[in-house]
């Protein structure tokens, strides 16, 4: 590459081209040195490798009009009003930035199996081939969100990101989701369906995704939830469903969601919520039902009991009917409100009379009358089996116990008018939401078997013992200094 002599190097042009930019003045004035001098200093021979290949790397390597960086491997073509993917983009690329453009298709070929992350959010995009990411078993996060025209995706479309953990799919003008779409993804993680026009869930759409954390569904129009609509979610932590057109919650459309803390359902149009829907929330910190024109007659009854009983953060739920309760807080009514509901029952009744058979170990729903003799043999007996529930059984621990992860971050969610979010709307994100303080009760620290206890604030006989030993030890300890003076 370097012939020697005046003119010092063959592509000089190049080279040029290269360090004309001002961070590398210095240096362009060190070779327009070396030209005049006619000496062609052998000391730069390793930089203009470097820079030569760095050159040919960009012009070969790199679509025009966007910024490549290495390792790892990343393409930015963002807001550049691209109609179709660029050219060049290289199979080694791990981070592809296509957003804000023009883009219309998604292709098979667009982008190797080798990419990480993939953002083509703000687009044109109105069809995506189902084979466009076949094989791309490395892809962590895809967003393709806010593509308006897009309208439906293929059952297959996401088939085979065993690795996704991120999909975003929010304002694409969806309708509705094809049974299956989201089969195999077993560590997807966030899901954002969120401002779309779905209207109905399949059953077990949902039901690969045992390791999803957050779904958000606000901003559709969906007008009820049935038993499996959110069957396999068993580590969902968040559920976001205000601003729909809810009518109807299955009173087991709840089921899975053990670990659930968050669940907003305000600005519906929800006229009754069992309290049974509620009653498998055991780790439920945060709900939302305001803006529902709540009917808080006889069938509201077991809602108010749920609601009682309940130790986390909720908003009010504004009576809409019948008219002597009007505008008051279901939660402030008294049991005087319903006493006149022969026919209803309330939540404890529900747990006991309505539990399906499917969820009983034993024929009885609880358990025989005991006598105090065996009262007595049952009240110490800490691996005695309630009734109901199947050996090997463990009792899901409190809202105090359990141990959860906060420190993953997570996107910002754009809130509409929702004023029972006000105080978290200045955070930075979702997940630094307050944490309440715990109300479950301290388990006293019993001592080590074999440790005598001190009973009825006396000190044992032992400790007494010992204390008469040391002020025996004291009084010797004194008359020999007497002695000894």
């Amino acid at each position: 590459m370097w012939t020697g002599g005046r003119g010092g190097f063959f592509g000089r042009d190049l080279l040029f081209s290269v360090v004309s930019r001002g961070v590398f003045d210095p240096l362009r004035q060190k070779l327009t040195l070396g030209q005049k001098t006619g000496r062609t200093p052998g000391g730069y021979l390793e930089l203009f490798l470097l820079l030569l290949g760095l050159k040919i790397h960009a012009a070969g390597g790199c679509p025009v009009d966007c910024v490549c960086y290495p390792s790892p491997m990343t393409v930015s073509c963002q807001s550049h009003n691209f109609l179709a993917i660029p050219e060049g983009i290289p199979e080694d690329s791990e981070r592809i930035f296509l957003q804000n453009n023009q883009i219309s298709l998604l292709l098979r070929g667009h982008f190797s199996p080798s990419m990480v992350t993939l953002w083509v959010y703000s687009n044109n995009i109105t069809f995506i081939d189902p084979n466009t990411f076949e094989g791309f078993v490395h892809l962590e996060e895809l967003d393709l969100g806010d593509n308006r025209h897009l309208r439906e995706l293929a059952p297959d479309t996401f088939h085979g990101l065993v690795r996704l953990h991120a999909l975003h799919l929010y304002r694409c003008g969806l309708s509705s989701l094809p049974s299956g779409i989201f089969s195999g993804l077993h560590n997807l993680q966030y899901l954002y369906l969120q401002d779309n026009h779905i209207d109905y869930l399949h059953e077990d759409l949902f039901v690969d995704l045992v390791n999803l954390s957050h779904l958000f569904l606000h901003g559709n129009k969906l007008w009820s939830l049935h038993q499996n609509t959110f069957r396999g979610l068993v580590n969902l932590d968040r559920l976001l469903l205000h601003q729909n057109q809810l009518q109807s919650i299955h009173r087991r459309a709840f089921h899975d969601l053990r670990r659930l803390t968050l669940l907003f359902l305000f600005n519906n149009s929800l006229s009754e919520l069992q309290g049974e829907s509620l009653a498998h929330l055991g780790a439920l910190e945060y709900l939302r039902l305001n803006g529902n024109p709540w009917n808080c007659d006889c069938r509201a009854q077991s809602l108010w009991d749920w609601l009682r009983r309940f130790r986390g953060s909720s908003s009010s739920v504004v009576c809409e009917s019948p008219e002597r309760v009007h505008g008051k807080d279901l939660k402030e009514l008294k049991a005087e409100n319903f006493r006149g509901c022969l026919g209803s029952e309330s939540l404890h009744q529900i747990n006991v009379h309505r539990l399906p058979s499917g969820d009983r170990a034993h024929p009885r729903d609880h358990p025989p009358l005991l006598s105090s003799t065996e009262k007595g043999k049952r009240r110490g007996d800490d691996h005695s089996l309630q009734a109901g529930q199947r050996p090997g059984y463990r009792k899901p621990s409190k809202n105090c116990t359990k141990s959860r992860n906060r420190t993953r971050p997570v996107p910002l969610v754009p809130w509409k008018n929702a004023e029972e979010v006000q105080d978290y709307e200045h955070k930075s994100n979702i997940g630094l939401l307050p944490k309440q303080k715990s109300k479950c009760p301290r388990t006293p620290i019993q001592p080590p078997s074999g440790v005598q206890q001190a009973a009825g604030g006396t000190r044992s006989t032992g400790a007494r013992a010992a204390g008469a030993s040391r002020a025996a030890l004291i009084a010797w300890l004194l008359v020999w200094a007497v002695i000894i003076r």
